[in-house]
């Protein structure tokens, strides 16, 4: 089992991704024993756009101590003032894969799905169209758990499903958005959706 944790805060681009202080960081999580790989990129026009978000992937090993406590949260919430915001996934190896995909395509789309308080989580039709969804566009991931900086969500309580999408370009996203495959099981799942559900592109670089 792998944790993938997403987390996301303001770092503006007149700084730079190589800025001393996110460097020092990146390069401290690179000699964590329990730490696999990272990525790292801006958020980018024009879907859901947010001006200097950055987005970091750090992918760890199961679920160390070191993901709540350790000086990297430290040094994390000195960079940005305590504004960080973080969801963790949990993957096993082959999804781990199917993530990747993603996550090093040209263009990656994270699409959130954040179902009402009545949607009818254990509705075997209702948990195909979310599985359906992601394999009709070839790169997405399963939903999987939503967490927050220290409280992990039961299982049976999870309502946000969260998709890691590769694109060649937008362009090819948009024109897929417009198709009868697209919306076949999207009208479906409509009438669940909650406040939160949208898609934004990054685009990530490996750290190394």
């Amino acid at each position: 089992m792998v944790l993938s944790q997403l987390i996301r805060f303001n770092l503006p681009s007149s700084t730079s991704t190589s800025a001393p202080a996110f460097l020092k960081l990146r390069e401290l999580m690179s000699t964590h024993a329990g730490v696999r790989e990272q990525y790292f990129g801006y958020s980018i026009p024009p879907m859901n756009y947010t001006k200097d978000e950055m987005h970091w992937i750090i992918h760890w090993n199961d679920k160390p101590d070191a993901l709540s406590n350790g000086e990297w949260r430290n040094q994390l919430k000195e960079l940005t003032q305590g504004g960080a915001r973080s969801l963790s996934f949990e993957l096993t190896e082959g999804e781990l894969v199917d993530w990747r995909n993603g996550l090093e395509s040209p263009i990656c789309e994270f699409a959130t799905v954040r179902l009402s308080g009545a949607a009818p989580l254990s509705d075997a039709e209702l948990q195909k169209s979310m599985h359906k969804t992601f394999t009709d566009c070839y790169f997405a991931e399963e939903p999987l758990a939503e967490a927050g900086e220290e409280n992990e969500v039961k299982v049976q309580e999870r309502r946000l499903g969260m998709y890691c999408l590769g694109w060649e370009t937008i362009e090819h996203h948009q024109a897929y958005a417009r198709t009868a495959l697209f919306d076949e099981e999207i009208d479906k799942l409509k009438p669940w959706f909650g406040p939160g559900s949208k898609g934004w592109y990054v685009k990530f670089v490996k750290h190394s």
